[in-house]
């Protein structure tokens, strides 16, 4: 204890408060009048001795730390407190002496016989006054001992009065320093409770894990650290008003408690039993201490409840927001529970007679003040500042639907009673939507077979089989035994699921979409945020360069600006007013043409020129004929080669536009960072492979080449996602960094930094080494596979701790930044850029990591998911990712093998993405178009239904649209001849289409063999034959 400081100010200011109550008692203060002193009086530490005393608590509230062994006596005439104790406290004690308005004595206490006679002329020196003792807290150890023989062998007649009731209302009334404590507290409690404790809860029963409330409790504890591991900063950092938080100074004030399975016990001694987490009623509670000051929260959790038990949980939260409105300084306490009381008994009698006996009590420093009951007995006044716990429940309700069982609820807050209106320190979840939780009782769920009037038609042509009736056996239904009859019953449920969910989630994305853009949504989509920019050639007169003196075309060069003479003036035009300039030879003369920028001259593309005044007037060309042809070649060629080196730069900034400038990394000091060796950057900065170090900084990482390479810096605050993909069936272990903004590298703009290191031994020589040379055979084979094994998986292990270690730096500094890992077994082939590659997802994305260029795809940021050419017959299909910011431009990912499809569905059905499917390709530059021009009414019009509509004339549409000629072809032929036709041609779709259905349905061959021949005729008279196949040529050709 030698380090210990302490708080001279603090201990002055409250043991004045002491001497002032001591001066001038209030009523509620009696036992101080005629007081000759007040001890103190702390005895040896001990396992069976109570946790939270009066006398830990004023030691504590005085000194900031428990004193043991030591005795303190507060005396008046002069205020003086004395101190007896070891000579190792007394020298931390002695920072007091000389700083402050009230005396410090301080008498050590030893083994000489100096020393015995301490405590004996202390009691003497008190004569036959009265002192005022803390009898409950019933301390022991040799200065008790000594105390109490020192106090009967004495002649002088000390009388005990009771103090416990003057110091609950010292304790009670807390200042600044203690509120901001109390108040850091119960955020802790509640964080524990909303952010851990009730999400866990949920995925257990969910999955029908069994956890006994015991290692749930263990689960619990760990997350404030303990001796081996630090606290869990994933959890804290979820509560941002939590701040910097000392968590060494943090513990539990009771191990939590959980209670489930109609086993209840309302009082804070409860313990967590060995019994499984079952669903039903949950009762959880928490309480923690922040340096020194307690707070406690208790939550009822409720799974697939009856109505009777939501009403009682409705009444239960009247009374707490009853008991809050009347807690309140002035309010007498037992007054505050009779009004809770009645107005429980009023609303139903099972419920008032079910209600606590007590509504809880006061706490701070002592966590449960047993002088400060909020019981019906006690008539003591509530003061403000104090805080309190206030716990309202029913105990051992009858179980509406378990006969002979019951169940209580529980509700447990922390409050700082107010002037006229209190505060709850640990409010959340508390509303009955947030404590109840529906699941789907699969066992109690019974399979009604639907009977349909009409069999439909198999796909492959056949009349369908007789459906196998459930057999009937005691009045229960026996599901059929054939091996195909479980599969397709799994297959119509996931489907029914997924339609059911999707039919939900369009819903919602309708809904969503007309609030956000009905809420001052733009109506005209990218054309609104293009601003004019005004170009200015020339200030002066005088800036015109000397050569329009000859009245001719001229170019400045320097200036950006084509001069040119109209009516003998000389009239600059800055070269983006130009669009484009031609000539045309004649034989003696040249003719140039300088078209330029005008509104309504481009016609279905995108114009970029927006316009100050689009009803103005506009020149929208100028031409010029001279003999002079080498002067206008030449002009030609400045104009031309001006005009590109503008577009040139517009294109570049506008690829720069989103670049941005990250701040300062701010190395760590006191300690070297934690490193993680060789590995490569993904890209190079210098665009030449070279390995370094990759270390963990405060705010962010930074990346060391071993060369003369510059260094790559990647901020925290700018992350967006970060992935680590294992080795498993790769040659590269990968930490990747997804960024928000994009930032340069080198001379390269990226969103995505990868840091990784092949698996495999480079300096394992395999022409003739001398390990090669040594052995033969298979044992040799053998044990370089396990040695390869060994490495991926120390590699693996490596990279994936480096992960996790940035993921706890990136949370201390309060961002919300996971590590996310690739899940294979999930993963589908598909070709987001050119080359076919493997996508898999994760838990938030779809990524490609381990080849460039990457691709991510953020879940959370998709509108909708539209699968195309999703028809009979073809291998393949593309998936469209629609963004929610419309003015980025559709995500393709092109040729995923339909083997895929439905784990693709269940996978997006499953993160709650909206997905559609069509059996064409669409146009989405004419539908991002369409939608960006008035979003609002794009919902009013129904929004995505039209992808979800089931429009039987999609299968008509024309294969234009597809990027992928073999896959085009194949649907060619199997949906008409006509290619030429318009896109959207019902006619033709009905006869050819007719004719596949009806081929699919069961016909004979005469039938068959008429509509042929009907066809055949049809495709001649129409000028089928060669002229069709060439016209396919053309399609193809033009496309190129």
């Amino acid at each position: 204890m030698s380090d210990v400081s302490l708080d001279a100010a603090t201990f002055f200011k409250r043991a004045g408060k002491i001497f002032s109550a001591w001066e001038k008692p209030a009523d509620d203060e009696a036992e101080l009048k005629d007081l000759t002193a007040l001890q103190v009086l702390m005895g040896e530490p001990s396992d069976e001795s109570a946790t939270y005393t009066k006398t830990s608590s004023l030691q504590t509230w005085l000194l900031g730390y428990e004193f043991p062994s030591t005795l303190m006596l507060f005396t008046r005439s002069p205020n003086k407190v004395t101190f007896v104790c070891s000579s190792s406290k007394a020298k931390i004690l002695r920072q007091l002496e000389g700083k402050g308005d009230v005396e410090i004595d301080i008498r050590v206490r030893g083994k000489d016989e100096a020393s015995a006679q301490v405590i004996p002329d202390l009691v003497l020196s008190l004569g036959d006054g009265k002192v005022g003792t803390l009898p409950k807290d019933k301390p022991q150890g040799k200065l008790v001992d000594e105390w109490n023989q020192a106090v009967t062998s004495s002649k002088a007649g000390l009388q005990s009065v009771d103090m416990a009731n003057v110091v609950s209302g010292l304790l009670g009334e807390k200042d600044g320093e203690e509120m901001r404590q109390m108040i850091l507290s119960s955020r802790l409690t509640s964080t524990a409770m909303i952010h851990y404790f009730k999400p866990k809860m949920e995925s257990v029963v969910d999955r029908g894990t069994k956890v006994p409330h015991s290692t749930f409790t263990a689960m619990i504890e760990e997350k404030i650290g303990n001796d081996e591991k630090g606290a869990d900063m994933k959890l804290w950092s979820k509560n941002p008003q939590l701040g910097e938080v000392d968590f060494t100074s943090t513990e539990w004030v009771y191990s939590p408690i959980i209670q489930s399975g109609g086993k209840y016990d309302l009082r804070v001694s409860a313990v967590s039993d060995e019994g499984n987490l079952k669903p039903g009623v949950i009762l959880a509670s928490l309480g923690l201490r922040y340096k020194s000051y307690c707070s406690a929260m208790a939550r009822t959790f409720m799974i697939n409840p009856h109505r009777d038990q939501e009403k009682n949980y409705s009444t239960l939260l009247a009374a707490r927001e009853e008991a809050i409105k009347l807690l309140k300084a002035g309010a007498v306490v037992k007054d505050v529970y009779n009004a809770v009381a009645a107005f429980v008994q009023g609303k139903s009698s099972t419920l008032g007679d079910a209600f606590v006996k007590n509504i809880g009590f006061a706490t701070g420093i002592e966590f449960r003040d047993s002088n400060f009951l909020l019981g019906p007995k006690n008539g003591k006044m509530l003061k403000e500042n104090m805080t309190v716990i206030l716990s309202v429940g029913f105990a051992e309700l009858p179980h509406p639907k378990k006969q002979g069982q019951s169940y209580s609820l529980l509700l447990t807050d922390t409050i700082k009673i107010g002037q006229e209106v209190s505060t709850v320190l640990t409010d959340g979840c508390t509303k009955l939507k947030d404590v109840v939780m529906e699941l789907d009782d699969e066992e109690e769920e019974e399979v009604k077979p639907k009977v349909s009037k009409k069999p439909e038609a198999k796909a492959n042509g056949k009349s369908p089989a007789k459906a196998r009736a459930p057999v009937a056996v005691g009045g229960r239904s026996i599901s059929s035994k054939t091996r195909g009859a479980k599969r397709e019953q799994v297959e119509q449920t996931t489907a029914e699921k997924i339609k059911t969910n999707q039919d939900r989630l369009h819903k919602q994305r309708h809904d969503d979409g007309l609030k956000k853009w009905a809420q001052g949504g733009s109506g005209k989509g990218s054309g609104e945020n293009k601003v004019v920019k005004r170009y200015e050639s020339y200030r002066r007169e005088e800036q015109l360069p000397r050569a329009v003196e000859d009245r001719r075309v001229h170019v400045d060069e320097q200036r950006s600006t084509v001069i040119l003479p109209i009516y003998g003036y000389a009239v600059p035009f800055h070269i983006s007013t130009i669009k484009n300039v031609t000539k045309t030879e004649e034989a003696e003369h040249i003719v140039l043409r300088i078209n330029f920028q005008s509104p309504g001259q481009i016609a279905g593309k995108k114009e970029d020129m927006p316009f100050e005044d689009p009803d103005a007037t506009f020149i929208r060309s100028a031409s010029f004929r001279s003999e002079d042809q080498r002067h206008m070649l030449k002009v030609y060629d400045a104009i031309t080669a001006l005009k590109k080196a503008a577009t040139k730069r517009d294109a570049e900034r506008k690829e720069m536009a989103d670049v941005i400038e990250q701040e300062k990394l701010i190395e760590i000091k006191g300690r070297h960072p934690y490193v993680l060796k060789n590995v490569f950057p993904r890209p190079a900065p210098e665009g030449k492979k070279s390995d370094g170090n990759l270390e963990i900084h405060t705010n962010g990482i930074r990346f060391r080449p071993d060369g003369p390479g510059s260094k790559i810096d990647v901020l925290f605050s700018n992350v967006k996602h970060l992935f680590f993909q294992p080795s498993e069936k790769e040659l590269i272990v990968i930490i990747h960094f997804h960024l928000k903004a994009p930032i340069m590298l080198g001379k390269k703009k990226t969103s995505d930094v990868q840091f990784y290191r092949e698996v495999t031994d480079m300096s394992f020589d395999e022409t003739g080494g001398k390990k090669r040379r040594a052995r033969y055979g298979d044992e040799d084979e053998i044990e370089q596979e396990q040695e390869d094994r060994r490495r991926r998986q120390e590699l693996d292990k490596h990279f994936s701790d480096f992960a996790r270690r940035i993921e706890q730096a990136a949370q201390s500094q309060q961002y919300e930044l996971e590590v996310d890992m690739p899940f294979r077994e999930l993963g589908f082939s598909g070709v987001p850029h050119r080359s076919n590659v493997l996508l898999l997802p994760t838990t938030n994305c779809l990524v490609h990591l381990s080849e460039y260029p990457f691709t991510v795809v953020t879940l959370g940021e998709v509108e909708i998911v539209h699968l195309e050419r999703v028809a009979f017959g073809l291998k393949n299909f593309d998936m469209v990712f629609v963004l929610n910011d419309f003015k980025k431009p559709p995500i393709h990912i092109n040729s995923i093998p339909v083997a895929h499809l439905d784990n693709v569905k269940e996978w997006l059905d499953s993160c709650d993405v909206p997905l559609s499917e069509g059996p064409v390709n669409l146009s989405w530059n004419a539908i991002m178009k369409t939608v960006n021009e008035d979003p609002y009414q794009f919902y009013e019009d129904g929004g995505w239904t039209f992808l979800t509509g089931g429009d039987e004339s999609g299968e008509s549409e024309s294969e234009e649209g597809s990027e992928f000629e073999a896959d085009s072809e194949v649907f060619e032929e199997s949906s008409g001849s006509d290619e030429s036709g318009s896109d959207f041609d019902e006619g033709d779709d009905s006869d050819e289409s007719g004719s596949f259905e009806d081929d699919e349905s069961g016909e004979d061959w005469d039938e068959l063999e008429r509509k042929a021949k009907k066809s055949d005729e049809k495709h001649h008279a129409g000028g089928g034959g060669d002229s069709s196949d060439d016209g396919r040529k053309k399609k193809k050709g033009g496309r190129r």
